[in-house]
């Protein structure tokens, strides 16, 4: 019986102890929202910015007239990223909490100098999230982290909209998280592409509101401008949006998407545009045929789409009309292709990441090609068959350009 007692009594201190001992209330906490890294010489410079709860709140700051911002930032330096880290506490009274670290922005030396530091530490820590997207700046990425996205409070987070929407709505630049960049930058192709954040002016003649102090539109903008290459671990180059757009395609990345067109049978001197495609859905195939010594990617790609703009004198309900139209989006998609391609081939840089389909259907030949595939690359060939499909014509049969002219015709 006293056995029984002992044990029922040290099973009681145990329940007691779990959940309090280590504990850390929330007033202590520094809520990260994104994180940035530079190189300076031989140093690391990490900035956080952190969200202040009680502004947040209350809905106050972030617009101004002397109100208190919705975040802080402060940077710190160390020999390495870590140390750098834990320098902070030296002017930072919180400890810092990633769970709701949404963005991670590298600055351009940083990036030009190589991120094998960085992916380290996400992998190797668990208070890291490696989850979190990724960005790079020809910048700094402090100087990134401290401008303001108005209309939201929290910088950081809009940020990662921006990406996130940019992807499904346009997908001209892919998002990437750090996981995803790890993983391409290992593969056989050893390439990766991430999004480039650019600040831009503002509306230098921007309306004002009642306020004097207040404008409708901030002094500058921050937008994705670039999609910067990664060969290994380090940035070696840059791409345009359509280059980026067309990279979308060969690595079926393109979850929605907007292309316009001019008029079908339209002469050489009138290439206007008139109308404009939704895609809402496009799947691709990447195939390598081994021809000879060298390798032919047959590209398959589908896509599907809605009629959202037509100002054309064709009738849109006619199948040959449809016809025309989807040949001039399959020009497009396939003009974007190309190009990104040949801006990937002239870095030397397999961004479309064709040696892992090599990898995969020809095991034993990529054993004896491996090591000198970033060289072959300039005899690689594109098959590119791409088939568009319009699926709703809309609901006007005609344009109402034809509309309009043709009330006047009766006037006359």
């Amino acid at each position: 019986m006293r056995r029984i007692l002992l044990a029922i009594f040290a099973a009681t201190i145990c329940l007691l102890q779990i959940g309090c001992w280590n504990r850390t209330e929330l007033n202590e906490l520094g809520i990260t929202a994104a994180t940035g890294l530079d190189r300076v010489g031989d140093e690391w410079v990490v900035s956080y910015q952190i969200i202040v709860p009680t502004v947040t709140g209350t809905g106050q700051g972030g617009g101004g007239g002397g109100g208190q911002p919705n975040v802080f930032v402060f940077s710190t330096n160390g020999k390495s990223i870590r140390e750098a880290g834990d320098l902070g506490y030296m002017e930072n009274p919180r400890r810092l909490y990633f769970a709701h670290n949404e963005i991670l922005v590298i600055g351009r030396t940083a990036a030009e100098q190589g991120i094998d530091q960085i992916l380290d530490l996400y992998f190797r820590n668990i208070d890291a999230r490696e989850t979190v997207l990724v960005a790079i700046t020809d910048e700094t990425a402090a100087d990134i982290l401290r401008k303001m996205v108005p209309p939201e409070k929290i910088p950081g987070s809009a940020l990662s909209d921006i990406l996130r929407k940019e992807s499904n709505f346009s997908s001209f630049f892919p998002v990437v998280r750090v996981y995803q960049l790890a993983q391409k930058i290992v593969s056989d192709s050893q390439a990766a592409g991430v999004p480039e954040i650019h600040v831009t002016d503002g509306n230098a003649k921007a309306l004002e509101s009642l306020d004097v102090n207040k404008t409708t539109s901030p002094p500058v903008k921050m937008k994705i401008d670039r999609l910067g290459v990664f060969h290994r671990d380090k940035l070696v180059g840059w791409l345009d949006r359509k280059q980026s757009y067309g990279i979308s395609w060969l690595t079926n990345q393109v979850k929605g998407s907007t292309v316009p067109f001019t008029c079908p049978k339209t002469s050489n001197t009138d290439q206007k545009i008139k109308g404009s495609i939704r895609l809402s859905g496009a799947k691709t195939k990447v195939t390598p045929i081994k021809e000879g010594d060298h390798y032919t990617m047959k590209i398959q790609t589908q896509t599907r789409g809605d009629l959202l703009e037509y100002m054309c004198d064709q009738d849109p309900s006619k199948p040959e009309t449809i016809i025309a139209i989807q040949k001039q989006i399959s020009e497009a998609i396939i003009d974007a292709i190309n190009s990104g391609w040949e801006a990937s081939r002239k870095m030397h840089v397999d961004l479309p990441g064709f040696a892992n389909k090599v990898h995969r259907k020809y095991p034993k030949d990529w054993k004896k090609i491996k090591d000198d595939w970033e060289k072959d690359l300039n005899s690689v060939k594109l098959d590119i068959q791409v088939k568009v499909k319009v699926q709703r014509p809309g609901l006007f049969k005609k344009s109402f350009d034809m509309l309009l002219n043709k009330k006047g015709s009766d006037g006359e």
